[in-house]
């Protein structure tokens, strides 16, 4: 006797209910956070304000150079602002709905990664959807800002195109989704080694930086390493080259999204290699 298939159309409904359901779980947790957050009001603006000006007196510093010497490599002190801005806002984007990542270490060392595991949801979404960190608004505030800015300017002298500033709020989205699977990849290392701040700081905190500014000011080796290993380059540095004609095609558009495709794959993989492996506290 064969085994009858089940037909496709019900599997296609089985799968879109549970994306919808997850969808809809995700958006009450994330509610549930945001209201959570926004209890103390002065606080979060406060907070938020002071936080944006100190971005914004760490870019002045940068500023200040360029208008003294009008260029780094080739970059002009708007050109310097507009990869400045998608990069912020692609790492606030992150920050905001995948700050877990960045204390995921905790969960393994107190064993706070069992409550998650006991959940009927994959424990990577349960993790991403369990804060939400308003405060790194601000990082988005200030990218924009000064992105915003050094976009107009360009637009005014003609070296962008207002189209182009579709592309470039495209280039952030992939930005924060390239930091997203760096994040995942590096967290999945604590299932192996426990403590991971050291390496958050090599894999996340220190490319953040860098990623701030053309990857030409950097040797051969990080710049190689910011394009492959760590790629936050293909999301930010990649795009933004060729919309500001400084070299490349109209793949360097299409890289961002083939890059957040593979990369999410790998982090993905590496999650669960971790997972599987992973013993909590009291075993």
């Amino acid at each position: 006797m064969t085994r009858q298939r089940p037909f496709s159309g019900e599997a296609a409904h089985g799968s879109s209910s549970r994306f919808l359901a997850a969808g809809r779980l995700y958006w009450l947790l994330l509610s549930a956070g945001v209201r959570a957050k926004m209890q103390y009001k002065f606080n979060f603006i406060s907070s938020t304000l002071i936080q944006v000006a100190g971005g914004l007196y760490d870019f002045s510093l940068i500023a200040v150079l360029l208008w003294r010497f009008k260029s780094i490599h080739g970059w002009n002190i708007y050109e310097v602002g507009v990869l400045y801005g998608v990069s912020r806002v692609g790492y606030g984007l992150y920050r905001i709905f995948g700050n877990e990542l960045e204390r995921f270490e905790s969960y393994i060392v107190r064993g706070d990664f069992d409550s998650v595991l006991v959940r009927p949801w994959p424990s990577l979404f349960m993790l991403l959807s369990r804060n939400v960190e308003l405060s790194q608004i601000s990082l988005v505030i200030e990218g924009a800002g000064v992105g915003g800015v050094s976009a107009m300017s360009l637009v005014r002298t003609g070296a962008l195109r207002w189209t182009d500033v579709g592309w470039l709020l495209y280039a952030s989205l992939a930005s924060a989704c390239l930091y997203t699977a760096v994040a995942i990849a590096t967290a999945s290392a604590a299932f192996h080694i426990v403590r991971i701040e050291e390496l958050q700081v090599f894999t996340q905190n220190a490319p953040s930086t860098a990623g701030l500014y053309p990857l030409d000011i950097y040797p051969a080796w990080l710049k190689y390493t910011l394009l492959t290993v760590i790629p936050l380059g293909l999301g930010n540095y990649i795009p933004v080259k060729f919309l500001l004609g400084k070299g490349g095609t109209w793949f360097n558009l299409a890289v961002p999204a083939l890059a957040c495709v593979l990369s999410l794959r790998v982090a993905n993989r590496l999650w669960h290699l971790g997972e599987s492996r992973y013993h909590s506290t009291g075993s």
